[in-house]
């Protein structure tokens, strides 16, 4: 299985060497200057548009030759492919990228500056404190920083890890823009649909900001075959647009947005730049988030760093993979006590363990008597309280997976627990996930749905939302769904986006230079309780500290 995703990075990398031979034929050739060519392809395949050739840089996956990184950009310098308008590769101080995506990164974010230091609609002279301090008494300096910045920036960079109240406070800074000016047209959206119905969620409490909109980046740019209905020439009918999880948002999907919005409109990006980066190319938010990028937007980039949820250990924990990295995490994850949220429990990786079978085999059983209780009309429509009470279990539980092949992969936790991949045998009961975008039903890539009823009966309970961004429950026969997968498990990468009371994390012990990202993703997405498995032989090796996503 996994020599499939390796046959195919191998195949990328010659096609795109033989490629440069083509167009350019080095001046000089060089086992070093072909392996730079392999790091470079490696990295896009991850999404990454650049290398970092300084002195002490990381040795990038694809680089075996010794002298590293003087050897190879000499290697790289001289053989011309640095040269003319027409070379594909531009190396930027230190910094070695494909042009194509260097241009297109270097464009976006000139577009954002532009943008943000342009007065937003509703802007003031009143530059005092918020209005209503009484209201906003329990908002942190860093939270009225933010706030304060929608009246004078265009564009508002807002960073911060879970529980530093990014919500709260996106809703603070929606309060005050309404104040000066209620006519606002505001819209929220965010990559997935779990994780925009999140964040609606989260501002129902005010009835200012209850009714807002919020939507998939792609449905609300009217995605299609081919690129998006809404651009330059048919702009969105928007003031104010609030994009949350932006770590998931590549440059392909930036820049459409970008070109979407009329030149007057306020744009505020929320996100966790430690977080996984995007699946396409280009890390819009994590580019943004580099000290040099991040201090141009000057007061319009507020980082949260105070956190407010209690969250125990998981915090802790965290902080301390985020700040300090794999090795440190490790360490430090041994020595907490057994009562903490987040433990540790080593177990061979060719095995399910008995403890996520036994907690997953309770977890369908919940759901199926439920899925049995649901009450459906004549018109074959679910009621909607129940349908939301029966969707809501897929919120307290949950396992996830750095990959989906080989052991300890979602796949195997499915084989594991399910008598057949085809849909019309799957009990009643079982979380699914749409995994193609389906805007005629209102469904979106990463949606969570339940199977309901067998037989003839069988339906795919979803949430899904229209165009305005209203919401509803509906059933679909499974045959109208193009892209229906199980999901007793998720890889790390579709749960992006997801808040669960429990994550039960499975870790394998393979080599990948994103380990951190995932980990850090994977247990972000808890919010009560953390149960990772880990394999022994990663212990032994004293490296429990890598794995290969897919």
């Amino acid at each position: 299985m996994q020599s499939s995703a390796s046959d195919a990075l191998v195949a990328l990398h010659r096609g795109v060497l033989a490629t440069l031979q083509r167009r350019m034929p080095p001046e000089q050739s060089s086992e070093p200057l072909f392996e730079l060519i392999r790091a470079l392809t490696t990295a896009l395949s991850r999404g990454d548009i650049s290398l970092q050739l300084h002195d002490g840089a990381e040795v990038p996956e694809g680089i075996e030759t010794d002298g590293w990184p003087l050897l190879h950009r000499e290697a790289l310098v001289a053989s011309g492919w640095l040269d003319g308008d027409q070379a594909v590769l531009v190396l930027n101080h230190n910094t070695l990228s494909w042009r194509r995506w260097q241009a297109a990164m270097q464009e976006l974010e000139l577009e954002l500056l532009r943008r943000c230091f342009q007065a937003p609609i509703h802007a003031t002279n009143q530059d005092a404190a918020i209005s209503h301090p009484s209201k906003n008494n329990d908002l942190s300096a860093e939270q009225q920083a933010a706030v304060r910045a929608i009246d004078r920036y265009g564009v508002v960079l807002l960073s911060g890890g879970p529980g530093t109240g990014k919500t709260s406070t996106v809703q603070h800074m929606l309060l005050r823009a309404y104040e000066k000016q209620p006519k606002l047209r505001a819209r929220l959206a965010a990559p997935t649909g779990k994780a925009a119905r999140r964040l609606q969620d989260a501002i129902r409490s005010n009835p200012i900001t209850a009714a807002l909109p919020c939507t998939t980046v792609h449905r609300l740019l009217e995605a299609r075959p081919g690129g998006f209905g809404r651009h330059r020439r048919n702009p969105l009918e928007l003031d104010l647009l609030i994009v949350d999880e932006m770590s998931m948002v590549d440059l392909e999907l930036g820049r459409a947005l970008l070109s979407a919005l009329p030149t007057h409109c306020q744009l505020i990006l929320v996100g966790d730049s430690a977080q996984l980066p995007p699946i396409g190319a280009g890390a819009v938010w994590q580019h943004l988030q580099e000290p040099d990028q991040n201090k141009r937007f000057k007061d319009g980039a507020i980082t949260l760093t105070e956190v407010y949820r209690n969250r125990g250990a998981l915090a802790q924990m965290s902080a301390v993979l985020r700040d300090q990295g794999l090795k440190p995490f490790w360490s430090q994850l041994s020595s907490l006590p057994k009562t903490s949220n987040i433990t540790v429990h080593y177990s061979q990786t060719r095995q399910i363990p008995e403890a996520v079978h036994a907690a997953l085999t309770q977890h369908l059983d919940h759901l199926k008597d439920k899925a049995s209780a649901l009450g459906i009309n004549a018109h074959g429509q679910p009621d909607q309280q129940q349908a939301q009470e029966l969707l809501n279990i897929l919120d307290t539980s949950m396992v996830l997976c750095p990959r989906r092949r080989g052991p300890w992969g979602v796949n195997a936790v499915h084989q594991h627990l399910l008598n057949s991949s085809e849909p019309q045998r799957w009990p009643s009961g079982l979380p699914v996930l749409c995994s193609e975008n389906q805007p005629e039903l209102g469904l979106a890539n990463g949606d969570l749905g339940v199977m309901v009823g067998e037989g003839v009966q069988q339906r795919a309970l979803f949430l899904c939302s229209d165009p305005s961004g209203d919401s509803r429950h509906a059933l679909y026969h499974p045959a109208r769904l193009r892209s229906l997968e199980p999901a007793l498990a998720l890889t790390i990468h579709k749960a992006q986006g997801c808040e669960m009371d429990k994550v039960m994390l499975l870790w394998p012990t393979l080599d990948d230079r994103q380990s951190s990202a995932l980990l850090y993703t994977a247990i972000t997405r808890a919010k009560q309780q953390v149960l990772l498995f880990a394999d022994p032989a990663a212990l032994a090796l004293g490296r429990c500290t890598t794995i290969l996503a897919s």
